[in-house]
């Protein structure tokens, strides 16, 4: 690691300085190619300036093709190239200074190298023009090809024939929804859950009903009950690191879900995204009920989010319905993002993102946890956000405001809430959007702080 202390220009962001002065340092001979830059709170301590700061500055200096960051070893200089330098950044940019705590994502992991590879070989390829056409209903045929081999590490086996190709599991869940209910009826659905769940269901002109959830996730009790009366026909599960709660259904509870949607005729929707994150899973419970489960899986939490690529195992003789429904929401896949996670699942990137995101995710999970010691957390391995109780003087809308006072994005516990009655003293901190480990260290260290402040001390008696 070199030992820089750059020097800035007054009349710029200091962002920008930064990065401007990694470029005329590499330009001018005093840095050079391979050459680890500091940490970023080491760099920060030294030029006076917030973690965030530096962050943003090794985000351009990345922009520009003068810095490569892999996740846990650092930031490395690399060879400027004229098309990065003189290239502009598409990106939207983070407000300076705001730590986005909110969103479900896994850390970013995979390398420019491998991006860069990927679309230089798809270019490559003479019939890369087809990319440009419209696909067929159900895709492109290497693209399900791609779709089986990654649910196999799920434990699915089905032909490239019924997999349902989507860009993303919420377009997946919609086209599903579009499909299978009508307006007016009745759908089960976990008391806390992906929030967007309320917005689609009001959509169809679903009427949530709630079943009860325990340490370990849904009770086949309460499915049974709202069963055996006929109330609902289809039921939506996240089985595996549930969120928020991050709880798991064992191999006996997703039997009895199986067992019991057998006996009643219900409908199986399961979300299974996070699936490949957690240590040794129990099977899907579409390997159990393959005949009734609409199984689930993306690129999204697993590889990188903006691939916008999901598969979908649907029941035997659904995936027509399905495809025809994509076509109509505008729910399938961009081509050329579908090529590029074909090649990543096929070349083995998204096994190596996948396991540099379970790596990193594990070790930002033990950093979180040594700021929440002595609170009611659940955050089990694999991961990427905790689901934290606050102290009674706490109200989840409130603490959501405090956070953002002090530059954190969180969420509170009632935007899960399926049922307003469901009372939830909790937030959701997602630790592996954050650029750095640093960061997930300084955000946790300012939320245990906020938590451990009852908020009346900040209250001034009125005459």
């Amino acid at each position: 690691m070199t030992n820089w202390m750059p020097t800035l220009s007054p009349e710029k962001p200091r962002y920008v300085a930064i990065a401007d002065a990694i470029a005329a340092d590499l330009t001018g001979g005093k840095l050079k190619a391979g050459d680890r830059l500091p940490p970023q709170r080491e760099l920060a301590w030294k030029l006076g300036v917030t973690i965030g700061t530096v962050t943003r500055a090794y985000q351009e200096a990345s922009k520009r093709g003068l810095l490569s960051g892999e996740v846990g070893r650092g930031s490395y200089l690399r060879d400027p190239r004229p098309n990065y330098a003189a290239a502009q950044s598409i990106s939207n940019g983070v407000e300076p200074g705001l730590l986005d705590m909110q969103m479900s994502a896994p850390p970013r992991v995979t390398q420019a190298a491998d991006f860069e590879a990927g679309l230089t070989e798809i270019m490559r390829d003479p019939g890369w023009i087809e990319l440009l056409d419209y696909p067929s209903a159900q895709g492109f045929a290497l693209h399900r090809a791609a779709g089986v081999k990654w649910l196999k590490k799920s434990g699915i086996d089905i032909s490239s024939d019924q997999v349902v190709l989507s860009s993303g599991a919420q377009s997946s869940l919609i086209s599903v929804l579009s499909t299978i209910t009508t307006p007016g009826e009745r759908f089960l659905i976990e008391p806390l859950t992906y929030p967007t769940m309320q917005p689609i269901c009001r959509q169809f002109g679903l009427q949530m009903r709630t079943l009860q959830n325990d340490a370990e996730g849904v009770t086949p009790d309460s499915l049974e009950h709202y069963a055996r009366r006929g109330e609902a026909r289809i039921v939506y599960i996240v089985p595996t690191l549930q969120n928020p709660t991050t709880a798991t259904l064992s191999m006996e509870r997703r039997q009895a879900i199986a067992d019991i949607a057998r006996h009643y005729d219900l409908t199986i929707i399961e979300d299974d995204v996070f699936r490949l994150l957690a240590d040794d899973a129990p099977p899907p419970i579409q390997s159990m009920a393959p005949e009734r489960t609409y199984h689930i899986t993306s690129l999204s939490k697993t590889t990188a989010p903006g691939l916008r690529m999901a598969f979908m195992a649907p029941p035997p003789g659904a995936t027509e319905a399905l495809n025809r429904q994509q076509m109509i929401i505008g729910g399938r896949p961009n081509a050329l993002s579908a090529e590029l996670a074909r090649r990543w699942i096929e070349t083995g990137v998204a096994d190596r993102a996948l396991t540099a995101i379970r790596q990193e995710l594990g070790v930002r999970r033990d950093i979180a946890m040594q700021y929440l010691g002595g609170l009611q957390v659940r955050c089990a391995p694999g991961s990427m956000f905790a689901w934290i109780t606050l102290p009674p003087y706490w109200r989840p809308s409130d603490f959501a405001a405090a956070a953002l006072a002090i530059g954190i994005k969180v969420t509170p516990g009632s935007a899960f809430a399926m049922d307003p009655s469901v009372q939830q003293n909790a937030i959701r901190a997602c630790f592996g959007p954050a650029p750095s480990r640093e960061m997930v260290g300084d955000a946790f260290e300012r939320l245990r702080a906020l938590i451990d402040k009852c908020p009346v001390e900040d209250c001034h008696t009125m005459a």
